[in-house]
């Protein structure tokens, strides 16, 4: 398994930027202004067919990576993001057209000159066009635009990988599938105000294995029945969660178990050692006994 959570944003900015490029050429009035001529209907038909299958492709890695809720938000924050940053960045364009130069209007002869050309002269427009150049402060402008996307991506690769992808996970197999089970952090159980202390955790199932598990529980102690739903990781794909409380009276022989449901309504358990899926929580209960 391998870290796909920087590559997944990566690859759904990128989609999304390059979608809305092409759908600003096939404007009239962005188009025009970043070619430096009107596109014809041909072009602007196949901008549109391939801008709009982008910003598809944009949702479909979003459901993809982070299921159907959390993919769809995902998907608007990078639209956001990526829309935002191409509206303020097209009034910088370092390469934009100059428009032409209007020159001062002749002065008006007085009344009553000898001046035989006493008719006013017509404002001059010039129509040379000035050769595009590249304005300092435009360029160092729209440098700094391009640097925020980037300064975002190189902010998620300094967290380091998805807790499911360090190498502490706890890999395993349950049943006919493959597992990887890790504290989302390696901090002491949380307290919850009045009641018992929280843990978090994470697990990923191969990529196949999905399709065939309805639920997957965690939970302190061995379960006599199926766990409750307060015990169930959060997703029906690729990386779930799950937060689960740390009974003041649990003792480490107690173990951390897993509970998989498959389609077919089989269960099936397997414990684990606190210390070796979560040190910290194993010291804890050490401490509170």
């Amino acid at each position: 398994m391998i870290n796909t959570s920087l590559w997944l944003n990566l690859a759904v900015f990128i989609s999304s930027l390059a979608g809305f490029i092409c759908l600003a050429l096939a404007s009239d009035r962005q188009g025009e202004f970043l070619l430096h001529r009107s596109a014809s209907k041909r072009e602007r038909l196949v901008f549109r067919i391939i801008g709009w299958p982008l910003l598809a492709l944009a949702l479909a890695l979003c459901v993809e990576g982070w299921g159907a809720s959390m993919g769809v938000v995902s998907w608007l924050g990078w639209l956001t993001m990526a829309g935002a940053g191409l509206a303020f960045y097209l009034p910088w364009w370092p390469w934009q057209e100059k428009k032409p130069v209007r020159a001062r209007p002749a002065p008006v002869a007085k009344a009553g000159a000898k001046d035989s050309n006493t008719e006013s002269q017509e404002p001059v427009v010039s129509t040379a066009q000035v050769p595009v150049s590249i304005s300092p402060r435009n360029l160092i402008f729209a440098g700094s635009l391009l640097a925020i996307p980037v300064a975002f991506l190189a902010y998620l690769a300094q967290l380091g990988p998805a807790p499911v992808f360090r190498e502490d996970a706890l890999q395993g197999q349950i049943g006919p599938w493959r597992f990887v089970l890790a504290e989302t952090n390696a901090h002491a159980p949380a307290s919850s105000g009045s009641g018992p202390h929280t843990k978090a955790f994470q697990i990923r199932f191969c990529e196949t294995c999905d399709t065939d598990i309805r639920s997957a529980y965690l939970q302190i102690n061995k379960p006599e029945t199926k766990p409750s739903p307060r015990q169930a990781f959060g997703g029906a794909r690729w990386t779930r969660a799950v937060e689960i409380a740390i009974p003041p009276d649990s003792k480490l022989e107690h173990q951390l178990w897993l509970t998989v449901e498959a389609k077919s309504g089989d269960l099936y358990h397997q414990a684990f050692d606190f210390q070796h899926v979560s040190p910290a929580t194993a010291a804890f209960i050490q401490q509170s006994l």
